[in-house]
Formats: structure tokens, C-alpha cells, sequence
């Protein structure tokens, strides 16, 4: 599986499996029209778009808060910082 790389496999199995978790929440207007964005924008699954959008925002927070760090998106209109209030 990693060839010869027994640290990696080691660190592999010694996660714990976790099962998944079922949640039920009341979400904005606004949070269905995110997760409506990435269904079709990206031809998911609404738990897919769900899993997707947990994940960047994970990084995002964790970036800023955990990391000190800055954001910045870059587009063809050039370099912006983001601000999380």
C-alpha cells in the first residue's frame, strides 16, 4: 500500500475509525442557495455539497484563528485579503 514506508502505514492504522454522524439542523435562505451553488455547479449530492462547504470553511477557520494567518483570494482582477468578522 506505501511501499516501503512502514511509518506511514503505522500512522494509517493507528486512526481510530469513526463512524459517520447523523445531524438535523434548521439552516438560513442563504446557507441552501451555498449548498444550491455547489450542487450544480459541481454535479453533487447535497451531502457531497455539505461535506465540501464544511471543509473549506474548516480551513478557513482554522488558517485564521488557529494559525494567525492572513486570507487571500487571487483572480484575474489581481490579489484581495479577506476579513472574517
Amino acid at each position: 500500500m506505501s511501499g516501503n514506508r512502514p511509518d506511514v502505514e503505522a500512522a494509517h492504522e493507528s486512526r481510530p475509525r469513526t463512524e459517520p454522524k447523523r445531524i438535523n439542523v434548521a439552516i438560513s435562505p442563504d446557507m441552501v442557495r451555498a449548498l444550491e451553488n455547489v450542487i450544480k455547479g459541481e454535479g453533487v449530492t447535497l451531502t457531497e455539497a455539505l461535506r465540501r462547504l464544511v471543509g473549506y470553511g474548516d480551513f478557513v477557520y482554522r488558517a485564521i484563528r488557529e494559525g494567525g494567518e492572513q486570507l487571500t483570494v487571487t483572480g484575474p482582477d489581481g490579489t484581495r485579503e479577506v476579513v472574517l468578522l
